[in-house]
């Protein structure tokens, strides 16, 4: 893949980031098709993913960021989790982009200095024709944590798409999945038991998955079930 045309800041895409890499669920078929229609299209947008914490959305938003570099599209990607600590004014002259990624927007409500500015870059934003896809942790209500009452206005006259967790039916074929992405040498005896003997969620069962790649390449062993035993102290 080629590098985003990521002109404004520093903060690092995650190359891997795809649709094609994602695992889409029967539960988020819509969603990606809705995605996959916000990079192709030349219209201003408005689109917001919600969704649980750890079912993808960082992911999804850099996946975007890709998808937009390879249509030679100018956007700025922005993760809140770092951008939080830098000033307001990264998000002054933004505007003039095609699109604007914001990902953990939770962390920056109920901070009035960042809401005033969040608000100012969506007016600017609609005035140039500039399109926004931001990110948002499901936790509390909107009306709970937002203090800027304008802003609020806005934000709900967004598009909302929500990410759905993987369920436990899916969990066996999304992790295959992901080790065929990842060239992850595993057998289905050994994803069984990693299965039976783990956590059910999905984001834990994929950080498990690649523990165990860099612990058998680092033993240059395979990963079997005496290998799953020792790394996660089973």
């Amino acid at each position: 893949m080629n590098n985003p045309k990521q002109l404004i800041f520093p903060f690092q895409v995650n190359q891997r980031a795809s649709f094609e890499n994602f695992f889409c669920s029967s539960d988020n078929r819509f969603l990606l098709t809705r995605l996959s229609d916000f990079v192709s299209s030349n219209d201003a947008q408005e689109l917001i993913i919600s969704g649980e914490k750890d079912v993808g959305k960082s992911f999804l938003i850099q996946a975007i960021c890709n998808e937009l570099g390879l249509r030679d599209r100018k956007f700025a990607f922005i993760p809140m989790n770092k951008a939080i600590n830098m000033d307001i004014g990264i998000f002054q002259d933004l505007a003039s982009l095609d699109v604007i990624c914001i990902d953990d927007l939770q962390l920056i409500l109920a901070n009035e200095d960042w809401e005033k500015a969040l608000f100012n870059l969506i007016n600017e934003c609609q005035q140039s024709c500039c399109s926004l896809i931001l990110s948002i942790g499901d936790t509390q209500s909107l009306e709970e944590v937002t203090k800027l009452p304008d802003l609020l206005s806005r934000i709900k006259r967004m598009e909302f798409m929500i990410l759905r967790e993987v369920q436990n039916d899916q969990l066996e074929q999304a992790l295959g999945f992901v080790s065929k992405k990842l060239d992850i040498k595993i057998e289905k005896a050994e994803l069984d038991f990693l299965l039976k003997h783990q956590t059910r969620k999905f984001s834990n069962l994929v950080e498990n998955l690649l523990s165990l790649d860099q612990q058998a390449a680092s033993l240059k062993r395979r990963i079997t079930i005496p290998l799953i035993k020792e790394t996660l102290k089973l």
